[in-house]
């Protein structure tokens, strides 16, 4: 009986009848790398599946032994598969070139994307899977540590623009403009705010140039590396609909300075003897000073006693009260899809964070088109349409900041009382409103370009793009705030309203040809020239009016006020405009020997004409040693390449044309009878020249047993001619003219490492470590050893020889124990007391504000549908200053709370050793040296550890929910977890009491139908 109903049963199966089962595998290209996103279809049926990161599908359903899957992506030939009984299917899947009377056509998004660009050049590719699982609603901060050399860093402040810079900065002058890098998307030159709306999901690829050889394709742009983005296209065949969510708390992040509890405060309030404060105001000590000879002395005792009973029982801790969790959210939708004429990408994005304080958030929402259209036989046409709004509300001002509120505020203060004594006469309501601002940025993009192939070997391509942002900013302080109440001002002129509105247009075109021609299956020979056209205009107005009272309209400003409180308007237009000429040349020889030179001119119309063309220029050098037949199909080295380049370019990134061309501006102030008077900007300088930076970079690529890639970099960028803002005699009327004054290095070591340590059957382990180190030094000042910003100051802006970020101050010998103050070491070796002078000679560096490595280290571990991924970053050898005079207090300040242990640490009297803060009583003359520098007991290592990313994700077979469902997935997420450091303050990363980036912890769910 069993075995007819076996025979049974292989019978029905021999003429095709279904039967349940489970296909899995892996797609990967050529190389052996997984391709993410292959659309894996069982034909005939609604089933099919997407694959993963690492390449991985999985399909459940029911299955005929002729069954197929067709397996799809968009630049890759689709790979049919019969299903012969095998749960397991791997693909390997190779580039598509289409074949059409003999003419190769390609869909180009990035036109400057040239294959022996990378054969020499520092080209490399971020994980956007790493990205994509870091919840953090600004794309910048989630790149960072992606990839070594790519440093950036934030205050903490949610909505603070994070700063972005690739190997160090390559200008003495300070800012973004001058030293951020270019930004480019799917070959159209963008804008910083428009990258920051950009949304991870959107993107496919983002890769980094680093040296001469990768950025000089884009000339005088690009003198501070490239950040190219390729976002994401449609694809051919049945509509794929994506659907991404993520719910969360944002955390309070790391506390870091501890303050006094109750009991510790009155005791350094009665130590300090100010009688402003409860501890010595009701100490029997002070009753008995003040009423010695009363008779109801004891009562009064008594009664003070009581006061300070009820005092110590209130312990109010004022970071819980005021640093709180938030709501974090994030949704992303997209369909793409079409036909093999006209594919499709449609997306939507919103996104919203909490702050750590009440009234600071943050909201955006963007959408994304991209079309592309077959030409025939000839190429392809490309359209993309692009969108996005940002909101940023904060309570912060420049000179104001609640979290400031935790380490001034008393601990037997309450939120529902005044604050008798930290903020005498104003309560907790005046205090956390005295300012609020609102900032808001509207972006809108488009982008068409063109590939054509007229005859093989020859690539005609062009885009064009245009870029338009609108930034608004308002700011309003009402009247009834702290500083307004207490600023002296006439009641009718209390209230500060300020608007601002920038709005920036980029226009951006680029055309090329590239010719490659294949000789003899040997030699490869590839030309090609390009033009390219880039434009800005930047328009700003601004508003700024007082005696609004409590309303946040411009309307309400007192337009009747005189003196310094008149309103004021302003306003600002300059148009710019950069036109290049480029020719590159490339030649391999069997795959082994790759040349590559490049030279791109530009003319800027920031220069004097006579100074208005600058080049950027390269030479690279690619050497594949496993071609050679001794390591070709070695089993151990399986890739060794060796690169190296040279090349110069030009910067004039942050020049303005005031700079070099006489401006004149209408005055604020200044009238003659009822004309305004036109005033010239400021002093220009006709000798400027354009930074020149010289780049030399050489690499080495290595795979072994192709489970272990290692990447190796050595490089050394010099700038001659370093622009910064020189002072001037002051009886020019100005303070400062631009000028070339000096020579700066970076120089460094990238190292990058990434291992399968294990991947058999159902699990895999993968680690990843990257370092990277940066030397920044200035070599050459040519007027001086030193500048100085003024005659009367000591510490030097820059110096020959140093960072040009190194922190200076005084070398601490330590507090004095007799007189409780501290004593520095003087160049002459003597020592020198507070109260004395202390010279220029005397001003030691203290260590480096930027530290110079930094890395990431990640882990990977994936069990059946299980994923594990966890990613740390780190830094080392920087220094940051304390804030001390926010939290240790004095006789003077110490109505507001004081630093937990401040007793134990402060010098008090005669023969105290070892103390870490000096004595609260001081003279006025000490005063110089005591608060306006650093020194080496007064600054801390800045190092930390962070765990920047965690997420564990499962997948979830698509029959498990719905056989429509393509693909599902749930995930556990967070960023920013935790940070270990021993600098004491609360953000090692931006050296201020304002907070780290916040740890976020959310569920994220992935849908594809």
């Amino acid at each position: 009986m069993l075995i007819t109903l076996c025979l049974l049963f292989m019978l029905k199966n021999a003429h095709g009848e279904e039967i349940k089962v489970t296909i899995s595998g892996v797609v990967t290209d050529v190389n052996d790398k997984p391709i993410t996103g292959v659309t894996v279809i069982v034909n005939n049926t609604t089933q099919g599946s997407i694959t993963d990161f690492k390449g991985r599908y999985s399909i459940s359903c029911y299955f005929k032994n002729d069954a197929t899957l067709e397996f799809s992506f968009l630049g890759y030939k689709k790979e049919i598969r019969k299903y012969h009984g095998k749960s397991r299917i791997d693909v390997v899947m190779s580039k598509q070139n289409i074949q059409i009377d003999d003419v190769v056509v390609v869909a180009r998004q990035n036109i400057n994307d040239i294959d022996l660009r990378a054969k020499s050049g520092v080209v490399e590719k971020i994980d956007m899977k790493h990205i994509k699982d870091k919840p953090m609603i600004n794309m910048a901060l989630a790149l960072q540590g992606a990839i070594p050399g790519l440093v950036i860093s934030s205050t903490g402040e949610l909505g603070s623009k994070p700063k972005i810079r690739i190997r160090g900065n390559s200008s003495l002058r300070e800012g973004d403009i001058a030293n951020e890098p270019l930004y480019v998307v799917d070959g159209k030159v963008i804008s910083a705010d428009a990258f920051f709306e950009l949304d991870p999901y959107d993107i496919k690829e983002i890769v980094v140039l680093k040296d001469a050889v990768a950025t000089a394709l884009y000339g005088i742009k690009a003198a501070n590396g490239v950040l190219e983005i390729t976002s994401q296209r449609g694809i051919s065949g049945k509509a794929i609909v994506s659907y991404n969510f993520e719910m969360g708390v944002t955390m309070r992040g790391r506390r870091g300075i501890e303050m006094m509890d109750s009991k510790e405060k009155l005791d350094l309030e009665l130590l300090l003897k100010n009688p402003n404060t409860p501890g010595y105001r009701y100490s029997e000590e002070y009753i008995r000073t003040v009423n010695g000879s009363a008779p109801n002395l004891e009562a009064l005792i008594a009664s003070g006693a009581q006061t300070l009973d009820s005092l110590r029982n209130i312990n109010t801790d004022w970071f819980d009260y005021l640093i709180k969790s938030s709501l974090y959210q994030k949704h992303n939708f997209s369909i793409k899809g079409g036909s093999e004429q006209t594919t499709y990408f449609l997306s939507g994005n919103y996104a919203y964070q909490g702050g750590r304080i009440a009234g600071n958030d943050m909201q955006r929402g963007s959408f994304r088109l991209n079309v592309d259209n077959k030409l025939g036989k000839w190429g392809y046409a490309l359209l993309s349409l692009n969108g996005g709004y940002s909101e940023t509300r904060t309570p912060n001002g420049e000179d104001y900041d609640i979290t400031g509120l935790v380490y001034r505020l008393n601990p037997y203060e309450q939120p529902d009382n005044q604050m008798l004594y930290s903020y005498p006469k104003r309560s907790y309501s005046d205090l956390i409103n005295q300012y609020n601002s609102k900032s808001t940025a509207k972006v809108v993009g488009s982008s068409v370009s063109v590939n054509i192939t007229p005859f093989k070997g020859l690539d005609v391509s062009a885009v064009m793009g245009l870029d338009f942002v609108l930034d608004e900013n308002v700011r309003i302080t009402p009247s009834t705030s702290y500083s307004e109440q207490n600023s002296g001002i006439p009641e009718n002129e209390r209230g500060i309203y300020g608007k601002s509105k920038n709005t920036t247009g980029n226009l951006s075109s680029n055309v090329r040809i590239t010719y490659n021609k294949v000789i003899a299956e040997k030699h490869s020979l590839t030309i090609g020239g390009n033009s390219d056209f880039y434009s800005s205009l930047l328009d700003n107005i601004s508003i700024k009016g007082y005696g609004i009272g409590k309303l946040t309209s411009a309307s309400a400003i007192n337009s009747s006020i005189e003196g310094v409180r008149k309103p004021k308007v302003a306003g600002m237009s300059e148009k710019t405009a950069q036109l290049g000429f480029g020719a590159v040349l490339g030649y391999t020889f069997d795959g082994t020997y790759d040349v590559f030179a490049t030279f791109k001119g530009d003319a800027s119309s920031v220069l004097p004409s006579d100074k208005r063309w600058n080049s950027a220029w390269a030479v690279g050098f690619g050497w594949t040693l496993t071609k050679y037949p001794f390591l070709k199909d070695n089993k151990v080295i399986t890739q060794l390449d060796l690169r190296s380049s040279y090349g110069k370019t030009a910067n004039l990134n942050g020049v303005q044309v005031s700079s070099t061309v006489g401006t004149f501006s209408y005055s604020e102030n200044d009238y003659y009878e009822d004309q305004r008077l036109l005033e010239l900007q400021g002093i220009y300088n006709l000798n400027l020249m354009p930074e020149q930076t010289v780049s030399t970079n050489v690499g080495l690529n290595m795979q072994f047993i192709k489970a272990v890639d290692i990447n190796l970099n050595w490089y050394n960028r010099t700038t001659h001619g370093a622009l910064l803002d020189v002072p001037i005699p002051s009886s020019t009327g100005f303070m400062y003219l631009k000028k070339n004054i000096g020579v700066l290095e970076n120089k460094g070591i990238e190292l990058n490492i990434n291992a399968k340590i294990f991947d058999k059957n159902d699990f895999s382990f993968t680690l990843g470590a990257n370092i990277a180190y940066n030397e920044n030094k200035v070599l050459d000042l040519y007027y001086a050893d030193k500048i100085y910003l003024t005659e009367e100051s000591i510490i030097p802006e820059y110096e020959v020889g140093k960072s040009y970020d190194v922190i200076y101050g005084d070398h601490s010998l330590g507090i004095n124990p007799i007189t409780g103050l501290p004593v520095f070491l003087g160049a002459d070796g003597n020592e020198i007391k507070t109260d004395e002078k202390i010279e220029k000679e005397d001003i030691i560096s203290l260590g480096y504000a930027t530290p110079p490595y930094s890395g990431t280290i990640h882990l990977g571990f994936s069990y059946k549908k299980f994923d594990l991924n966890v990613g740390f970053y780190y830094v080392l050898g920087g220094i940051k200053p304390y804030n001390y005079s926010n939290y240790v207090k004095n006789t003077d300040d110490v109505n507001q709370n004081a630093v937990k242990n401040q007793i134990n640490d402060m010098w008090f009297k005669k023969g105290d050793e070892g103390k870490k803060y000096h004595s609260p009583f001081y003279s006025s003359q000490a005063i110089d040296n005591l608060l306006l520098r650093p020194n080496t007991l007064t600054v801390g290592s800045s190092n930390y550890l962070k765990l920047s990313m965690l997420s564990l994700r499962y997948r979830l077979s698509n029959n498990r929910i719905n056989s429509f469902i393509r693909y599902t997935s749930f995930a556990l997420q967070a960023s920013n977890l935790f940070t270990l450091s021993s600098y004491t303050e609360s953000n090692p990363e931006g050296g201020t009491l304002a907070g780290t980036q916040q740890p976020i912890i959310t569920l994220n769910v992935r849908l594809s139908f």
